[in-house]
């Protein structure tokens, strides 16, 4: 199953790079090896948070669930069910498309954690008759927030 949109990332050789000593090479290594661990590390993190809040606000969400997080009702592609779980559109190989469950760690590592709470907030605002919250480039448009020449 093909799940989410979150591009591969993919290294382009540059033609003609300098030759790099093995002690350089070593480091660039210890460097990589490091940000791996620490996007594991972040992706765990991350993963205990949503698992806790989603624990916590278990009632609000049997009520208003399922949010459709991402797509539209007819065509859904990350829904939150009434139990806090995650359900994403998929695609096989043979290009069909289906709905399968998915565990809150892939939801984080492919949505990220910043953008799903600001879909939950968006979807639970939506469910309760809310505007929308206006976004931060909304409001750093407007000059205020973070903007010391803002005057207010």
């Amino acid at each position: 199953m093909i799940f989410g949109r979150k591009p591969k990332v993919e290294v382009v050789p540059t033609e003609g790079a300098l030759a790099i000593t093995p002690e350089v090479a070593r480091r660039f290594a210890d460097a990589a090896e490091a940000a791996g661990s620490e996007r594991l590390l972040a992706i765990e993190h991350a993963t205990e948070r949503l698992s806790r809040y989603l624990r916590e606000h278990r009632n609000v969400l049997q009520t208003a669930g399922p949010l459709i997080l991402a797509g539209a009702a007819d065509a859904a592609e990350l829904v939150l069910d009434e139990e806090g779980g995650f359900t994403m559109s998929s695609t096989d190989a043979e290009g069909a498309a289906s709905m399968d469950r998915v565990s809150i760690s892939e939801v984080v590592e492919l949505w990220g954690a910043a953008d799903l709470y600001d879909r939950i907030e968006a979807a639970l605002r939506s469910s309760a008759g809310l505007a929308p919250r206006p976004t931060g480039a909304i409001v750093a448009g407007l000059g205020v927030a973070g903007d010391d020449r803002a005057s207010v």
